[in-house]
């Protein structure tokens, strides 16, 4: 299979993680998918995972002229969902960074051109395949806390000095679609159809950046009257061992899971105790293990349906209204 990568903004490392765990993939030619990219790093990182692409300036262009089964699609924000519809249209494969686009009139337009092409569509979705993820999923899956009644999930980053892509929202997409999107996947994924959904962000204490905003909070409501609640920022502190602080937990009727710093806590009929952990999966491999089976349609649906409720969040925040997500 023949991979492009377009953009180097995101999270195009699974891709190259991806090639030295599958065989019979490649990664043939890469170009910027915004004007101001700079491919000089994704290109380092592509030769230290063994590949040689071939270079071009313009990601059109590389399209034309390559024999490509699936495209990385990793711009700026704000240009993925056009990227990731005209590669469909062209009959590629798709695996796009999140969110998926940063307008409803961009995912609407992605929705229809994946409707139409008959082609794969997956988001970066990686914690949603990390280990701890599934470790807490196969045991809600288990029944071992019973109905899934409460969620709340988290996510804190350090700020560090963002470039500029960060310092408007409307290329960066704003916090609730860029970060928080994490969390709230795992709320969808755990917790089913959010009906209405209410969310606040803020850019105050920013040290600098512009419109970047540095908190976040969503509520949802969802279907059989599940709740949800997630947060982001970027207030975690320099001095942390850790870049991030990924957090989710789970309460249900017989108990409740805890994940923290990568690990699973369970609590229920039994006293608290920590499970063993189940393997980490690539987000592209789950995507290419897929295609041909139903579950590929099932992974684009969750990417544009997370999508749809983030931007819906956003505005909600913006608007100081209760959103509902309509059918």
């Amino acid at each position: 299979m023949n991979i492009a990568l377009i953009g180097c903004s995101g999270h195009y490392g699974f891709a190259l993680q991806a090639l030295g765990l599958r065989a019979g993939l490649s990664l043939a030619a890469a170009a910027p998918g915004s004007p101001k990219e700079n491919m000089a790093p994704a290109l380092e990182a592509a030769r230290r995972a063994g590949a040689q692409p071939a270079l071009y300036d313009d990601w059109r262009v590389m399209l034309d002229r390559e024999a490509i089964d699936l495209a990385v699609v990793n711009p700026w924000f704000c240009d993925a969902g056009t990227v990731s519809a005209e590669c469909l249209r062209r009959g590629l494969h798709v695996f796009s960074e999140k969110p998926l686009a940063t307008t409803f009139g961009q995912l609407d337009a992605l929705e229809a051109a994946w409707r139409a092409s008959g082609r794969a569509l997956g988001g970066m979705f990686n914690l949603r395949s990390c280990a701890w993820f599934n470790t807490l999923r196969q045991a809600v899956d288990d029944g071992l806390i019973g109905e899934v009644r409460q969620l709340h999930g988290r996510k804190s980053y350090k700020l560090g000095r963002r470039p500029e892509l960060y310092f408007r929202r409307e290329t960066y997409g704003g916090i609730i679609p860029w970060v928080a999107i994490h969390a709230l996947d795992w709320v969808l994924q755990l917790g089913g159809r959010c009906e209405w959904v209410a969310g606040v962000q803020d850019r105050g204490c920013n040290r600098g950046h512009g419109e970047l905003e540095m908190t976040s909070a969503l509520m949802l409501q969802m279907e059989g009257g599940v709740i949800g609640t997630v947060t982001a920022d970027f207030l975690r502190p320099d001095g942390a061992a850790r870049h991030d602080d990924d957090r989710l937990l789970v309460t249900g009727t017989r108990g409740m899971l805890e994940a923290v710093d990568g690990r699973v806590f369970l609590e229920n009929e039994e006293p608290r105790r920590e499970l063993p952990l189940l393997p980490e999966k690539n987000c592209l491999l789950v995507l290419l293990d897929a295609l041909g089976t139903p579950e590929a349609d099932r992974l684009a649906l969750d990417a544009l349906e997370v999508t749809r409720v983030a931007l819906l969040a956003r505005e909600a925040g913006d608007e100081r209204v209760v959103m509902r997500n309509e059918e």
